[in-house]
C-alpha cells in the first residue's frame, strides 16, 4: 500500500480518469457508465472508501459492483490499476487535460490527437496559434479562439485562491492591525474589493504616521509564515495559507489616492487617469492635482467628485462602462444584503444535505428571513439520494405541518430535477405539479457538444414548470471550466420564456458568472441569488452572491428572492401559468 492512503477524492479521481481513458479508448460504454457513477458514489461517500475496501463492504453500495471494488483495492494498494498501465500505453494521459476545456468532448480530442499528434494542452495551444487546427473538420478560426481563451483562463487558476478564502484571511488581518495604536485607516484593496471570484493576492492600504510600527507589526502576525519584503511603506509576507500579501502604508492625506488606485483594474485606472487628463488634470496612487495645486481628497467619493462623477463602488471598477455610466448618471442603485427576504435552493437530509428540514427552516428563520425555498435533488441524482415520489409525498407533509406551526415564516415547495440529456425533466408533469417552484440543474453528462447542450438547456427552460435554471454553465472555480454552453442563446431563452437564472453563491460556483450578469438585467431576466445550501454554515455565502450580484450590476428589482412571500408566490404561479 502507498505511505499515505487514497482519500475518497482521490480514489474518485482515478476511477474519472480512468473512465475517460476507456472512453477515448473507445471502450465498451456501459462499463464506461459504470466507472463514471461509481466515481460519483465514491466522492460522495462520507465514510472512508479505504475502511470500506479492507472491510470489502464497497459492493453493499448500489452501483459499485465487484469490478469497480477490485479497480479500488489495486488502486488503494499501488497507487495505479494493470488497467490504467494497459490503457495509458495506446491513449496519453496527457490527453485527458484536454477534455477539461470547454468544447473539447472525447470525439474533438481523439480527432485533434488522430491528425496532428497532439497529446497537451501546450501543442494544442500551438497548433491553434499557427492555424493547423482550422484545416480540421469541425474546427475553425472562432473554435480556435475560444480554445487560446479556455486555455489562459485555465492557467489563470493555477495559484490562484477563492475569493470566499481570500476574503477571509484579508478580513482577518486588517481587523487585526485596525487594532494597532498606528492605524488610522485601513481597508482590503484589489481585486477581493472588487470581488473577483478568484484572486492571486491579498493587497492592504494602511494610513499611519508610524509606518514602520505598523509595518512591524504585521510582519510578526500569527498568519504570516515568511516576510519576503519589509520596509516602512510596503511589507510582503507569505501567509501559512501559501498565500502573498502585501501592506501598504502612507500618510492620511494620501490614503483614499493609493485605496482608489490599488481597488481598481488596470483599464478602470487608465480610464480614470484619462478623464483627469482631459480635464487638465493629473491623477495617481499620490495625488489629484491641477498644475502644482493638490486638490483635496479625504475620502475616495472626493476623487470622483472632482472628476464630475458619482461614486463608482469597487466592484464596478473594471473598466468595463462604469465611469461612461458614472459620468450621465446611469450607475444602477446596487442591490444589497438587506435587501434579500428569504433563501431559495437549500438542501436538507432527505437528499444529500447535512441537517432536517426543521433544522434547515429553523436556521434561515433565525437569519432574519422570512421564507425558504426548500430543492432537493430528484429522482435519477441517486448518488446524492434523490427523492422518490413516495419521498416527495413525505416531505411535503412535513413542510404543511411545519407551516401550519409558524406564523412568520413560510417554506416553499421546492425540488432541484435533473435536465436529462435529451432536455426533459427528470419528473413526469403530474409530479412536478406539487411543488411550488422548480430549479432545472445539469448534472451529468457535463461533456456534449455545445449545440446539443444548449439545445438541451433551453428545451428544459421552457417546459412551463421550469422556474430556475440553477448554476447555468456548471463550473467549479479552480477545479474544471464550465461545460460547453453558449451562454448568449440561454440568456435569450431565458428572457423568452421567464425562467430565472440563478447565481449560485456557492465560493466553489458563483455562476452564473458575473460577466453575464449585466447582459441578463439588460435581457429583463430575473435572477435569483441561491445559496445552494447543503449545511447550515452554507446559508452564509449569501454575502457572496451579493457581492457578484452587485459586480454583475444588479440591482435590487433585479433578484426574486428580494420580494416577500406573497410577491414570490404570485412570480412562481404566473411562471407556471396559473396567473395571467
Amino acid at each position: 500500500m502507498p505511505s499515505c492512503a487514497p482519500s475518497n477524492a482521490e480514489v474518485a479521481d482515478f476511477l474519472t480518469r480512468l473512465s475517460e481513458l476507456m472512453q477515448l479508448n473507445g471502450d465498451d460504454a456501459f462499463r464506461i457508465r459504470a466507472l463514471a457513477n461509481g466515481a460519483r458514489l465514491i466522492d460522495e461517500l462520507d465514510v472512508d472508501v479505504v475502511e470500506m475496501s479492507q472491510q470489502d463492504t464497497l459492493t453493499e453500495i448500489e452501483g459499485i459492483g465487484k469490478g469497480i471494488a477490485e479497480l479500488v483495492a489495486e488502486f488503494i494498494d499501488r497507487g495505479t490499476s494493470g488497467t490504467h498501465e494497459e490503457l495509458t500505453r495506446t491513449v496519453p494521459e496527457g490527453l485527458l487535460d484536454l477534455l477539461r476545456l470547454p468544447g473539447m468532448g472525447h470525439k474533438k480530442v481523439m480527432a485533434v490527437h488522430e491528425a496532428l499528434r497532439i497529446t497537451s494542452v501546450e501543442e494544442l495551444e500551438a497548433a491553434c496559434g499557427n492555424g493547423e487546427l482550422n484545416a480540421l473538420p469541425g474546427f475553425g478560426g472562432k473554435t480556435s479562439q475560444r480554445l487560446l481563451d479556455s486555455i489562459s483562463r485555465s492557467r489563470e487558476r493555477v495559484g490562484g485562491f477563492l475569493l470566499v478564502n481570500a476574503l477571509a484571511e484579508a478580513t482577518q488581518l486588517c481587523d487585526a492591525l485596525r487594532q494597532h495604536p498606528a492605524t488610522i485607516r485601513i481597508e482590503i484593496a484589489g481585486s477581493i474589493r472588487r470581488f473577483r471570484e478568484t484572486v492571486k493576492d491579498i493587497d492592504l492600504v494602511a494610513s499611519s504616521e508610524q509606518p514602520t510600527e505598523l509595518s512591524d507589526a504585521f510582519a510578526v502576525l500569527p498568519s504570516v509564515s515568511e516576510v519576503l519584503l519589509q520596509g516602512p511603506t510596503k511589507a510582503t509576507v507569505r501567509l501559512a495559507s501559501g498565500m502573498q500579501a502585501d501592506l501598504r502604508v502612507v500618510s492620511d492625506e494620501e490614503y483614499p489616492l493609493l485605496l482608489h488606485h490599488l481597488t481598481g483594474s488596470k483599464d478602470h485606472n487608465v480610464n480614470m487617469r484619462s478623464r483627469a487628463r482631459a480635464m487638465g488634470l493629473r491623477l495617481n496612487e499620490y495625488g489629484l492635482t491641477r498644475g502644482d495645486e493638490k486638490l483635496p481628497c479625504a475620502e475616495e467619493g472626493e476623487i470622483f467628485a472632482h472628476l464630475g462623477l458619482a461614486y463608482i463602488p469597487p466592484e464596478l471598477r473594471e473598466g468595463l462602462g462604469e465611469v461612461a455610466a458614472a459620468e450621465s448618471g446611469e450607475l444602477p442603485n446596487l442591490i444589497a444584503a438587506g435587501d434579500i427576504r428569504g433563501m431559495l435552493h437549500v438542501h436538507t437530509d432527505y437528499s444529500d444535505g447535512a441537517h432536517s428540514l426543521r433544522e434547515v427552516a429553523e436556521a434561515v428563520r433565525r437569519r432574519g428571513y422570512g421564507y425558504l425555498g426548500i430543492c432537493d435533488h430528484s429522482k435519477s441524482a441517486g448518488y446524492v439520494f434523490g427523492l422518490k415520489e413516495a419521498d416527495v409525498e413525505e416531505q411535503h407533509a412535513e413542510i404543511d405541518a411545519l407551516n401550519e406551526e409558524f406564523d412568520d415564516f413560510h417554506i416553499f415547495k421546492g425540488i432541484e430535477v435533473d435536465i436529462l440529456k435529451d432536455g426533459s425533466l427528470d419528473y413526469p408533469d403530474e409530479v412536478l405539479d406539487r411543488f411550488d417552484f422548480t430549479v432545472i440543474s445539469i448534472h451529468a453528462p457535463l461533456i456534449m457538444d455545445e449545440a446539443a447542450m444548449t439545445e438541451r438547456v433551453i428545451r428544459a427552460m421552457e417546459h412551463p414548470r421550469a422556474t430556475i435554471l440553477a448554476h447555468p454553465i456548471g463550473r467549479l472555480l479552480l477545479e474544471r471550466d464550465g461545460f460547453a454552453i453558449d451562454i448568449d442563446e440561454i440568456l435569450k431563452a431565458a428572457a423568452a420564456s421567464g425562467t430565472a437564472i440563478e447565481l449560485n453563491s456557492h465560493p466553489n460556483r458563483l455562476d452564473l458568472d458575473w460577466r453575464h450578469l449585466k447582459k441578463a438585467r439588460e435581457l429583463g431576466v430575473a435572477i435569483a441569488i441561491n445559496t445552494d445550501a447543503h449545511r447550515l454554515g452554507d446559508l452564509d455565502n449569501i454575502t457572496l452572491g451579493i457581492g457578484v450580484g452587485r459586480k454583475g450590476w444588479l440591482r435590487r428589482e433585479d433578484v426574486i428572492n428580494t420580494l416577500d412571500r406573497f410577491e414570490l408566490q404570485a412570480f412562481f404561479q404566473q411562471r407556471r401559468g396559473d396567473l395571467p
